[in-house]
């Protein structure tokens, strides 16, 4: 055969072989579709049902479109949302890179509910990687803001509709395999993996997260840094301020005590201020026990309470005995002096950000001295109402704050110098983007959980990082924004959560914790703010779980506060995951290219003959 026409016929053969293969690629995402369970009430009680989403991710501005029939309640709609914001997180990201398009259809109503989330993260994943989902495989929970599989109803009715559907693997949350059902008016414990393999033949697997799920569903794995099993965690930077400040506080603590013994003060008022003494007392011992364990911050943290309630005991007894009102003008003043010094020391300190370790000390200090013009604010209230004590109380809490503010000035000073200089137009958009997340955080929360203590106190958290953008106060905002989204986050996650799932939490967000405070310092900072949460953390694990899983959390949050620092003209400049095919897991639909190459393949032999065929005809004319 002629050289020419040879290569006519092979070339024919490939490009249209690899054509099925391209044009099933689409150019701005791939579109999936993955089939979720429901259930649905009928005239014999809730049955499980099976809708279909579909799911395509393109490049865009972070928008989110949700189009639903029959029209689903509004937990389904805010679980799209939610699972376009974890999805991207969980690669890595900015949530800001991609539009994102979610279609639901189902052939009769079905009871709404976030029990969906999991899955819609999953094929957001995949369209986002461009992975095929096994549509063999289905799965049921609710997803968590840290990418947790949380609790669902329903599980044996899901799993029921899953196998009208020929469904061979269904995913479950952690935890959620034993439940009870009702037969033959006799409640029953069942375990439903069993249970399910004995009368249908259904594989039924509890998955932690949407990580270990999307193995399941992809047979690719998502490839971090893993930390070491063990991270050193130490706060022996503030180890000499801790110790010499705990030598004042014990001397302040017995000049305090004898004032308060010496003086001639009324009995109800002595009783009052002795109060406060043995709390600070209380807070003292607690600050030597910190020591003796090495827990520096836990330790000043005391001594900062210590010294405001003896240096309010001892201010007290001066107005009771001189009753001047400008004495405690005097003590507002001061206070708003100190105050002064640091918000000069934080503006000097803004022109000049030097990597994580002087980020993380900006915006202490900033959230500090923000505090402590609030609590001046406070005292001067009190003032013109002639209640002075509280005045008294407030300014002394100002100053030991503003004093704070100007420590982290310092701690930065001294152990950011080698640290690459960040605009602060890059903190700006950062802030901008955690609020965004910090409200649709609390916003999912709020119509799963309704309203509790912690929401709360991320709806406050929340306003404070919005004032404190206005305010140009961006580092700042990015840490509250980052306490509002954990305590939502939380909220959800030990939302009716029993005892061992708390247990369960607080071990996985103290690991979590460790290993973004060593990812930091692998990328060439040394999160001491992150640090410093993570040690405080331990000091509550036994006394107080919950407040330990919110601080752990807030220290993983604080150290990962730079992920996505970057110029709004270089957001594609961001380091995503990487993903790796697992040798173990094969999907039904990883042959899909295949088949396109093969069909191509037989489509090319055609077109590769006819090709010949007109060549040789125009060679022999």
């Amino acid at each position: 055969m002629n050289k020419k026409i040879l290569a006519i016929f092979l070339l024919s053969i490939i490009f249209t072989g690899l054509l099925p293969v391209m044009l099933s690629q689409e150019e701005d995402g791939k579109s999936i579709t993955i089939k979720v369970p429901a259930v649905k009430r009928t005239d014999a009680g809730l049955e499980g049902a099976v809708f279909d989403a579909t799911v395509l991710v393109k490049p865009g501005t972070g928008r989110v479109f949700v189009d639903t029939w029959p029209l689903s309640e509004l937990d389904t709609q805010a679980s799209c949302r939610f699972a376009s914001v974890v999805a991207s997180d969980i690669l890595k990201v900015s949530h800001s890179k991609y539009d994102y398009f979610y279609t639901i259809r189902a052939d009769s109503p079905i009871i709404g509910g976030p029990s969906a989330g999991a899955a819609l993260t999953i094929a957001t994943i995949a369209s986002i990687k461009g992975l095929d989902i096994d549509p063999n495989v289905m799965m049921t929970g609710m997803i968590n803001p840290d990418g947790t599989v949380g609790p669902v109803g329903g599980i044996l009715e899901k799993i029921m509709g899953a196998n009208a559907k020929g469904i061979k693997v269904f995913l479950i949350p952690s935890g959620q395999s034993i439940i009870q059902i009702i037969e033959e008016g006799k409640i029953d414990t069942v375990n439903v993996i069993e249970y399910s393999k004995s009368r249908w033949g259904i594989t039924v697997i509890e998955v932690d997260d949407a990580v270990d799920a999307l193995w399941y569903f992809t047979g690719y794995r998502i490839k971090e840094d893993t930390p070491p099993s063990k991270v050193i965690v130490n706060t022996d930077f503030i180890k000499d301020r801790a110790l010499s400040d705990f030598v004042a506080v014990e001397k302040l603590a017995k000049i305090t005590s004898n004032k308060l013994d010496s003086e001639t003060i009324g009995y109800r008022e002595y009783q009052t201020l002795n109060e406060f003494l043995t709390r600070a007392n209380t807070n003292i011992d607690t600050a030597k026990t910190n020591l003796s364990e090495k827990r520096y911050y836990s330790a000043m943290s005391n001594i900062f309470n210590a010294k405001i309630q003896l240096n309010y005991i001892s201010d007290s007894i001066d107005v009771m005995i001189n009753k001047d009102p400008n004495f405690v003008k005097a003590k507002i003043e001061t206070a708003q002096k100190e105050l002064d010094e640091a918000n000069e020391l934080i503006a000097n300190e803004s022109l000049n950000i030097r990597g994580i370790t002087s980020f993380e000390c900006l915006a202490a200090s900033e959230k500090r001295a923000i505090e402590a013009e609030n609590l001046i604010a406070e005292a001067w209230k009190n003032f013109y109402n002639q209640k002075y004590y509280d005045a008294i109380y407030y300014s002394n809490f100002a100053q030991e704050r503003a004093k704070t503010a100007k420590l982290w000035m310092d701690v930065s000073k001294e152990n950011s110098t080698g640290e690459a200089t960040i605009d602060e137009s890059q903190i700006k958009y950062n802030a901008s983007q955690r609020i965004e997340d910090a409200r649709l955080s609390l916003v999912y929360a709020q119509t799963l959980v309704g309203q509790n203590t912690l929401l709360t106190q991320s709806a406050e958290l929340l306003t404070a990082a919005e004032n404190e953008y206005e305010k140009g106060k961006y580092a700042a905002a990015i840490f509250d924004a980052i306490d509002s989204k954990v305590r939502s986050s939380v909220s959800i996650e030990l939302w009716s959560s029993g005892e061992d799932v708390i247990k369960q939490r607080l071990e996985r967000a103290k690991e979590q914790a460790a290993g973004a405070i060593y990812l930091a310092r692998k990328n060439g900072g040394e999160p001491l703010m992150a640090e410093s949460y993570y040690e405080y953390a331990s000091t509550f694990e036994e006394s107080d779980k919950i407040g330990s899983i919110i601080l752990y959390k807030y220290s993983k949050g604080v150290a990962f506060a730079l992920r996505f620092l970057e110029p709004l003209e270089d957001i594609s400049s961001e380091q995503e995951v990487q993903i790796e095919k697992s040798s173990t897991l094969v999907t039904t639909n990883s042959y899909n290219y295949v088949g396109y190459f093969i069909g191509g393949l037989l489509i090319g032999l055609i077109i590769g003959a006819i090709a010949v065929f007109y060549t040789k005809k125009d060679m022999y004319r």
